[in-house]
Order: structure tokens, then sequence, then C-alpha cells
């Protein structure tokens, strides 16, 4: 396995500023500045690099770019972000679907799930997809996490949420089934590759992946990218276009599970557990059938049945809720 160099860079900013930086090869940081470079109309990003081990931080705009000189030479196949990729007129080309909701749980809420992480050290195992790949997906996680009350905390305020996150991506109330959850922690060099969460045989349908971590940020990378889908012929596959979220401390990210994405590689000068990039992924399954039974909590949205005692209230229109 060949050793990653470590590239020096010379970045030249608008108003005469330079910043001399080291960044490995691979990490993440370059494909990001080489893109905005290549590519000045897709768009403006906050850069953070790491410096001295990650104790100072050389921080920019990629609107500021105007040149990168890198010794050795850096080679690099660029992924356009919003770019010109050609399609076929045959083709559909569909932006990617998703809500941003930050400040999801309250600060303390937040503060007590990261403590539940970092305790919870010795529980996190390699994750894994249908086969473990390592070329796939490299993070950490706690597979039965949905068992802990931290998980149904979220779960609850999900089921707040659910009906305006269903409306806003045109979906009707479908009949809830058991709620599936994972903590993962990603740490220095650690990925996950393009993907959708319905590739799988399982009844997922919406993806809602909630970050924590230490503040200030231990770590670099570690974005979400949401990509373009391409669709023809009733098949689908990712674009090289799309669009790119940061992983915020309690911020959470909603799409439809079929939405193709990839967190991309962390970088944790430390290399210490307390700074990874830290997630609670739900996903939200359509049960097969609907549960007569059940009337209350997740189960009035897994029935699509009213609770009695909220079958009076009406609605500005005069409609029964």
């Amino acid at each position: 396995m060949a050793t990653l160099r470590d590239i020096q860079l010379k970045i030249r900013l608008t108003g005469g500023h330079e910043h001399a930086v080291t960044l490995r090869e691979d990490a993440p940081e370059l494909l990001t500045i080489f893109t905005a470079l290549s590519t000045p109309g897709s768009g403006n990003q906050f850069i953070q690099l790491p410096l001295d081990g990650g104790k100072v931080a050389c921080s920019f705009q990629t609107s500021q770019l105007v040149s990168i000189e890198s010794e050795p030479p850096v080679v690099m196949e660029l992924r356009k972000a919003h770019g010109a990729e050609h399609i076929p007129l045959s083709t559909k080309l569909r932006r990617p679907r998703f809500v941003v909701i930050d400040d999801f749980m309250s600060p303390k809420e937040h503060d007590e799930l990261l403590a539940y992480a970092l305790l919870s050290k010795e529980q996190f195992q390699a994750g894994t997809v249908t086969s473990y790949d390592p070329e796939t997906r490299q993070n950490l996680v706690i597979i039965n996490f949905g068992e802990s009350v931290h998980s149904r905390l979220i779960q609850n305020r999900l089921l707040i949420w659910f009906p305006l996150l269903a409306k806003t991506f045109g979906m009707p109330l479908f009949p809830l089934a058991s709620v599936e959850s994972q903590l993962t922690a990603a740490g220095d060099g650690q990925y996950f590759k393009v993907h959708c969460d319905d590739a799988l045989d399982l009844p997922r349908v919406l993806s809602c992946v909630y970050y924590l971590h230490r503040e200030p940020r231990g770590f670099a990378g570690g974005d979400l990218r949401l990509y373009d889908c391409i669709e023809a012929g009733g098949s689908r596959r990712s674009a090289d276009t799309f669009t790119t979220v940061e992983p915020v401390a309690n911020r959470l990210v909603v799409f439809p599970s079929e939405e193709f994405h990839e967190a991309m590689p962390v970088r944790c000068p430390s290399r210490e557990f307390a700074d990874s990039r830290f997630a609670v992924t739900t996903w939200l399954h359509r049960a097969a059938r609907i549960d007569p039974g059940a009337v209350f909590g997740w189960g009035h949205f897994r029935c699509g049945v009213v609770a009695p005692q909220f079958a009076a209230f009406q609605d500005k229109r005069g409609n029964k809720l």
C-alpha cells in the first residue's frame, strides 16, 4: 500500500493574503478547494484548514480563492458541484430533496447525548453494509442504539416533525413501522461512499441524520453530499453534481431514503475518539399494514387513526383533524 504524501500548499486569497498549509494528499479539504477554484460559480463555502496539529485553523471563504501552489504537484479528478454534466435528452436530472433543521434539540440534550457517546466508546464496532467492505464504508457504529433512552428522545422529537416533513416532500402520512437507529463515530480518514438507504430490502422511507460533536470542533471534512439523480428507462443513478451540507453540531438533515448521498472523509489531527464526528441516523420505515389497535404516540401515525380525544378538534377550514 503506497504511503500517502504530505502536500505543501500556498493558498493565495483576495486582498493579497497568502497562507502556507500542509495537508495529506487524501485530505477532503484538497478536493474542496481545488473544486472551488476550478468551478468558481459553484457556490461559496466556508473552509477551515487545521494548522499545528489542529491547535490553529486557517479560515476563509472559497469565493476568496485566487490561486493555489502545491508541492509536489496535485492531480485530482474533480467532481462538479452543480457543474455541467452532459445529460441526454431522454433522461431526467432531478435535484436532491432534503430539509435542514438547526437547533433540533436543546443544548443540554445535545451535550447529554454527546456525553453518552463518549462514555460508550467500548460499544462501538466497525460499520457494515450488506457485506463488510472497507472500500465502501469506514466508521464505527453502535447498532442497538435504538434501544437507548437517547434514541427514543430523538424518535419522539421526529414524531412532532413528521407531518411537516411528509408534507414538505409531497408524501401522504404513511403508516409507520418500528424505527431503526444507529449512533456512528467517524474518526481520521473514515467515510461512507455514495449510496442510497433504500437499496437494501428494508422499508426505509425517510433518512434523518443528527450531528453532534465537541466545540470547538476537533475535525475537518465529514460533509454530507446529496447527489443529483439521473433517471432514465426506469433506472436511477447518481450524477456527478451534488449539494453539500456541513455537519454542524445540533443539526438534523432529513431526506427521502432513495436519495444518493455520501459522507466525505473526516480529518482528525488529534486522532482522539472524543474529536470524532458523531451522528445519529434514524430511518422511518413504512409499515406493511395498519395496526387498528394503536392510537397513541407513534401508533397514531402507524395506524392512521386519530386518538378519540383529538377527533373533535378542527382546523381553520372546519375539517376534522
